[in-house]
């Protein structure tokens, strides 16, 4: 029997393969290792980054609070996750749904040459019309809508993809010969995971505008924004094709790049504080910080715009835990207050 051309191996071994080989060996042997050490160590690692970049470590033992730490690695893994999964999991449905199809699969192995230099310009207008196209048609699509009609935004979530998908599905199926028909096969198939990655694309846009808008590059920045979508849209279509391969390249390679985009987008760079303040520990804004009447009585630092109740309101808090209040003033001055002369902080529910 013939072999197939999903079901071909490489008859070399590269750098990749090894790679895989290795870590794959690594995790075998130290799965229950790395599952017991792993999570504390993350989570203490983004407490001790959160302490560098505010100047302070906190008046206790911060591994005692082993629930702490675990807290914060399960936050901080969700939040990876959250780049991972869109990157990852379009692949294994599209190809199940629509690559994997008796009759698509039938009609693709006959289209695909049997000369190298054209089986992989075949393979690159596969992945291109099945993966990159439609991620990067809605995106942008996306992406307008954001821009001229916010308000319709939440609509064309569900209506882009649609008609993205349907387009994409025609071409499809014009470019290999499919059967009729099989545009709707790929409309099936590829409606939620072009819907889950446009809405990604869209998101990483979002979080990285800040960074593009502090450049002083005039107009020149759309070009950076195309850029950017044009090589996230890239990089998704490529973890989704590569299932091909099978789930141990696609899942490395989704981890890999889901890595790089949180920190250049800035969501790594920030997930010491997004951690701090979804556990209620710090980094928030306190509507009101209401002290001992004792603690003013003494010398209070200037900085502190206390009024006659001894309180004040609108103030950031970067540590509440432990002995001391950790507060950060307007003008950028650090305070500590002795949690002892704490009587109520008020703190907004957003």
């Amino acid at each position: 029997m013939q072999q197939k051309w999903i079901d071909r191996r490489a008859t070399d071994t590269d750098w990749f393969d090894l790679a895989l080989e290795l870590s794959n060996g690594f995790f075998r042997r130290h799965f229950s290792l790395v599952a017991k050490v792993a999570p504390p160590l993350f989570g203490f690692g983004i407490f001790v980054f959160y302490f560098y970049r505010n100047h302070f470590y906190p008046s206790f033992d911060l591994f005692q609070f082993s629930s702490l730490l675990l807290a914060a690695a399960a936050i901080g893994f969700a939040i990876i996750g959250v780049l991972v999964v869109p990157l990852f999991l379009p692949g294994p449905w599209i190809f199940s749904q629509f690559l994997e199809h008796k009759t698509i699969k039938d009609e693709l192995q006959y289209s695909h040459p049997y000369i190298d230099d054209q089986r992989v310009w075949w393979v690159l207008k596969l992945g291109s019309l099945v993966y990159w196209l439609p991620f990067l048609a809605c995106a942008t699509g996306l992406l307008t809508v954001a821009i001229l009609a916010p308000k319709l935004f939440v609509l064309s979530l569900f209506l882009m993809p649609v008609l993205v998908s349907l387009l994409v599905g025609l071409l499809v199926q014009a470019a290999f010969g499919l059967p009729p028909f099989s545009f709707l096969r790929y409309l099936w198939a590829a409606d939620v995971p072009v819907m889950a990655v446009g809405g990604f694309i869209t998101v990483m846009l979002v979080q990285t505008a800040p960074v593009i808008e502090g450049f002083d590059i005039g107009a020149w920045k759309w070009l950076v924004y195309i850029a950017v979508m044009l090589a996230v849209s890239f990089i998704a279509a490529m973890c989704s094709f590569l299932f091909i391969a099978g789930w141990n390249v696609a899942l490395h390679f989704s981890v890999f790049f889901a890595l790089i985009i949180a920190g250049y987008s800035g969501l790594l760079t920030t997930l010491p504080e997004k951690t701090v303040h979804a556990l209620g520990l710090g980094n928030y804004q306190a509507e009101t910080l209401l002290l001992e009447q004792s603690y003013c009585d003494g010398a209070v630092p200037k900085q502190l715009l206390l009024d006659e109740s001894c309180a004040q309101t609108k103030v950031h808090v970067v540590w509440s835990l432990g002995e001391n209040l950790i507060l950060r003033t307007d003008d950028k001055h650090t305070i500590q207050i002795p949690s002892r002369f704490i009587r109520a902080i008020v703190k907004s529910g957003k």
